[in-house]
């Protein structure tokens, strides 16, 4: 009888839900810790690349087949600013653009980067993409190819990169599709503007598989963000702190 309520009521299927985010989780926790130390980093960050990866896919695709009913990868750093608020934890910022000398009074709590904005590979860092436009999707694969290669620095102005650490990926704002259709091909240039270092977050909080939770009482931090993006979130959070303790630093 009881085993009838839990299928009526949806129980079961929210348990193995639950049961299978944390088996997820651990999976990923289990393949860094048990490989050789020398190569913690470099399996750290081809997790990172793979999650990325699926995430932009993922969104692509769900955006082909909806009615722009996506979901929006680009809320990963939201949940991350959220986090930090929520903790009252400060947020280290450069800013990677150059500013007029007029305008610097309005960024006197950030670094400026005195080079401006930092030209990297299109496929040399994990981008988090949002692209929620399938028209633009399709048109932007036609239109970037082998004979109109991605130039980011020359379109800069379109595009709105910024630099995750130590989670050693970029949350794209802006230029989403055409960067999109840049990586799939590995070809072109892109720009990073701006860099976020969340390493004092990770000193007040941990993800558990489900959860964000404070160190001090374990007690949970309630987000009501896309559970499935609160998920990879925290997977790139803890994958972050893997990188963190072993102090690597791309920049």
């Amino acid at each position: 009888m009881l085993s009838f309520f839990k299928r009526f009521f949806g129980i079961e299927s929210v348990i193995e839900n639950v049961v299978d985010y944390q088996s997820r989780f651990l999976n990923y926790k289990n393949i860094v810790e048990k490989c050789d130390p020398s190569e913690k980093i470099v399996v750290v960050k081809n997790l990172l690349s793979i999650i990325v990866e699926y995430l932009n896919f993922d969104e692509a695709i769900q955006t082909i087949e909806t009615i722009h009913d996506a979901q929006d990868n680009s809320l990963i750093d939201t949940i991350y600013k959220t986090l930090a608020n929520r903790m009252d934890v400060t947020i280290d910022e450069t800013i990677c653009e150059k500013i007029h000398p007029d305008d610097l009074r309005s960024y006197c709590n950030k670094m400026i980067r005195e080079g401006g904005p930092i030209k990297i590979a299109i496929s040399e860092f994990p981008i988090l993409l949002n692209t929620w436009n399938s028209d633009r999707i399709i048109r932007n694969f036609k239109d970037i190819n082998d004979n109109n290669i991605f130039d980011g620095e020359q379109y800069s102005r379109n595009i709105e990169n910024h630099y995750i650490y130590p989670m050693d990926i970029i949350v794209c704002n802006g230029a989403n599709h055409s960067q999109f259709a840049a990586r799939f091909q590995h070809k072109g240039q892109t720009v990073i503007k701006a860099i976020y270092n969340y390493s004092n977050l990770y000193k007040k909080i941990y993800f558990d598989g489900l959860n964000y939770r404070r160190k001090l009482d374990d007690s949970t931090i309630e987000l009501s963000y896309n559970k499935k993006l609160i998920f990879y979130s925290g997977v790139l959070f803890e994958l972050g702190r893997y990188l963190l303790e072993a102090e690597y630093h791309t920049f």
